[in-house]
């Protein structure tokens, strides 16, 4: 019994609501209601964009009408106030005019405050008055008032177009500052679908071997040594997938990945070659070399390596047997020109604009077989704006694909070094 009156009475932690402001869920009247329900998120940044810009421009050009007012009427109401300094009724001071205020003109201007000035229409003028008792001063403003009603409506017309043109402006460069940025989103979510796909298969592969191998717990090693290697494959795959996402993911984060120092690229070059010259052989290619004796420049010696490397790969697996791929450089002034040409089948134009994407792949029918999974040549990319210089793709006539490489022979860590 005891034991059921402890359990009735432990409640539990209890925690408190928070509540914050969200402008999305303010109440509005049903139609307002419905009106922003119907709108986008753009839209509504639009509405709210033209409406600070009006308030700004009301705020501005009632600044400005001030302003022209103190101009325009200033000199006239000082006029009005010295006039009432003078004891004699009736004597003009500097144009503005004494005179006694008497009940016919306390019925048809009706002034209740003294020692103010006050701007009245009568008799189809534009007159300042200042009352001091039963003396009334007063100055014919009609011709400032005249211009400052003009000044007035050439300014509305003013604010009005350019709070068009600037919000047009606005609106131009706000959209063209969000291009890049939905792109890299658009490209973010593409690269994280993808990269899901791509971990997706070979561990699928590597747990269906695995299962395989427990139906059978008496086998030996040699018994399941296809399932062993098909999950090796697999995961070698995944090493190699996981790598270069790691590259790209520093890239991204703009983790320092170079290191600068003097290097040879010919001398690069031809150990690459000399690696893929048995690949080569056995896709029946030809790999060729064409390099001078040599190539000095400052950069990354492993990332200009790594760059040769996937390149040449790229060539091979896609150019097709009988195929030629031909590595060659030359240097001019401080700029080293650096090219990888394949006789393959070539690319067209649409693709030629997205070879640099992540994930993306000319053949997807033969990725798997190759092991690619179209990261490399967004990595080429990387490492050749690394070291500050560009890589175009062309056609190679008659057929094929042509990669253009240009880099400084002196990159801008080694000038600011030299100017230290």
């Amino acid at each position: 019994m005891k034991k059921r009156n402890d359990q009735e009475q432990y409640v539990g932690p209890q925690y408190g609501t928070t509540s914050t402001h969200n402008f999305e869920h303010l109440k509005l009247p049903r139609p307002l209601q419905k009106i922003r329900e119907s709108l986008s998120q753009s839209e509504k940044m639009t509405i709210l964009m033209v409406m600070g810009f009006t308030l700004v421009f009301m705020l501005i050009s009632l600044f400005a009408v001030s302003q022209f007012k103190e101009i325009m009427y200033g000199p006239a109401e000082a006029q009005v106030q010295r006039a009432l300094e003078t004891p004699v009724t009736g004597t003009p001071v500097g144009g503005a005019y004494v005179v006694d205020y008497s009940d016919a003109l306390k019925k048809s201007l009706d002034i209740k405050q003294e020692n103010q000035v006050v701007l009245k229409q009568f008799q189809n003028q534009w007159i300042l008055f200042e009352r001091q008792g039963n003396r009334l001063a007063y100055l014919n403003v009609t011709n400032q008032h005249e211009i400052l009603e003009k000044i007035s409506r050439r300014l509305i017309w003013i604010f009005a177009l350019s709070e068009i043109a600037l919000l047009l402006m606005a609106m131009a460069l706000t959209r063209a500052n969000m291009r890049p940025i939905m792109r890299s989103w658009e490209q973010q979510r593409t690269f994280v679908a993808d990269a899901a796909h791509e971990f997706k298969t070979p561990m699928t592969v590597i747990q269906n071997n695995l299962e395989r191998m427990l139906e059978h717990p008496n086998d030996t090693v040699l018994d399941q040594v296809e399932n062993i290697a098909h999950s090796l494959t697999e995961v070698r795959h995944l090493n190699h997938l996981t790598g270069d996402l790691l590259t790209l993911a520093q890239s991204d984060a703009d983790v320092p990945m170079f290191i600068f120092d003097h290097m040879d690229l010919a001398q690069l070059a031809r150990e690459v070659g000399d690696i893929y010259k048995f690949n080569a052989e056995e896709r029946g290619q030809k790999l060729n070399i064409d390099m001078p004796a040599s190539l000095p420049m400052y950069g990354d010696a492993q990332r200009l390596r790594q760059l040769l490397v996937l390149l040449v790969d790229n060539a091979q697996k896609y150019a097709g047997k009988g195929a030629e791929v031909t590595v060659s450089a030359h240097e001019k002034k401080d700029t080293l020109t650096l090219t990888v040409v394949d006789t393959g089948s070539g690319v067209t134009d649409e693709q030629k604009k997205h070879l640099f994407d992540r994930f993306y792949r000319v053949d997807k029918a033969r990725s798997r077989s190759t092991g690619g999974y179209g990261l490399g040549l967004s990595i080429a990319q990387w490492v050749v704006q690394g070291h500050h210089g560009t890589i175009t793709v062309s056609d190679t006539q008659p057929h094929g694909t042509t990669f253009t490489i240009q880099l400084p022979t002196v990159q801008r860590t080694k000038k600011n070094k030299k100017k230290a």
